[in-house]
């Protein structure tokens, strides 16, 4: 049986460190590495946003997911049975789950440190959730998945045309993020943009933005 392992690896659009000293005291959750944030116009933030989002955006934050074998040549191996067509089959090592992490801001709000300080705040928030997502819910989600189980855990061989357009290529790819990584971003992205925590956060904006500059 093949020994599989998923590895997580998070990276950032925007990889500078965020000068914390710069700003108001700002709550940085566990695990996560405050990166300075991409300024964007508000045209562009709302051409980023997810078509329900509310009409007024200051910040945002999306996560790209992709995942890739770290040594395909070596953990997939051509097997032939007898006949013409060549059939693959998985060796066992690494998958890495990968996952590209923006973060934005309104323009408009770069010169007031105190709303930024807000608004990173809230989005460190979706950041920390990304992280979780793919180090700790994928790894065990995935491993539940029909084609993982099959191909990846108990070595079922895939025919050329499969290999090529799963494994090679995307297939494999879309279909856990379509299946397994999409439902629970867009519910844990959901969840902080909704509820007591999202009222506290749109109450710290309207103060600030109700406070003469």
């Amino acid at each position: 049986m093949p020994n599989l392992r998923f590895e997580p690896s998070v990276r950032y659009r925007n990889e500078l460190l965020l000068p914390l000293s710069l700003y108001p005291p700002i709550r940085v959750p566990a695990g996560v590495s405050a990166r300075a944030p991409c300024f964007v116009s508000a045209t562009e933030m709302h051409r980023l946003a997810p078509a329900k989002t509310i009409k007024v955006i200051a910040g945002l934050t999306t996560a790209e997911f992709s995942l890739r074998f770290a040594n395909p040549a070596l953990q997939w191996r051509q097997v032939r049975s007898g006949g013409a067509l060549t059939r693959w089959q998985f060796q066992g090592g690494v998958v890495v789950l990968d996952v590209l992490i923006s973060i934005y801001v309104a323009e408009g709000f770069h010169s007031y440190a105190q709303a930024l300080a807000i608004i990173l705040e809230h989005e460190f928030l979706h950041v920390q959730d990304e992280i979780e997502i793919v180090s700790r819910f994928m790894p065990t989600a995935a491993l539940r998945d029909q084609y993982v189980q099959q191909y990846l855990c108990q070595g079922k061989e895939a025919d050329d045309s499969m290999y090529r357009q799963w494994f090679a290529g995307t297939g494999f790819q879309n279909w856990l993020h379509d299946g397994v990584w999409l439902p629970e971003h867009n519910k844990r992205g959901d969840i902080r943009d909704s509820g007591a925590e999202w009222e506290s956060f749109r109450r710290r904006m309207d103060e600030f933005q109700r406070t003469p500059h």
